[in-house]
């Protein structure tokens, strides 16, 4: 698992999340069950960024990964599937 860092991909991306402002709104119109996993210690959107996106949400469930930063570390991936893997298997019953 490899990323790579573009310096002018970095500077485009955040004029974009500039430019385009305030999501809440839409963020209140989703209907569909959504987890939001964010990392206690991202150091690009603050936690309670994280916390308010899931606020946000009606119905969103947040799960906060300790020590986790804005990237996906290969050793948090089991809890990160693990989330990801029972909240499919839940939107699925509920669909059933």
């Amino acid at each position: 698992f490899e990323r790579g860092l573009n310096p002018e991909g970095v500077g485009r991306q955040l004029r974009a999340i500039l430019a385009s402002g305030s999501r809440k709104e839409r963020l209140r119109s989703v209907k569909a069950p959504t987890p939001v996993i964010h990392g206690t210690i991202d150091p690009l959107v603050h936690p309670e960024g994280g916390k308010d996106t899931a606020v946000s949400i009606p119905g969103a469930k947040l799960l906060m990964i300790e020590g986790m930063g804005h990237a996906l570390p290969i050793p948090m991936w089991p809890e990160i599937i693990d989330a990801i893997d029972k909240h499919a298997h839940g939107a699925a019953a509920k669909a059933a």
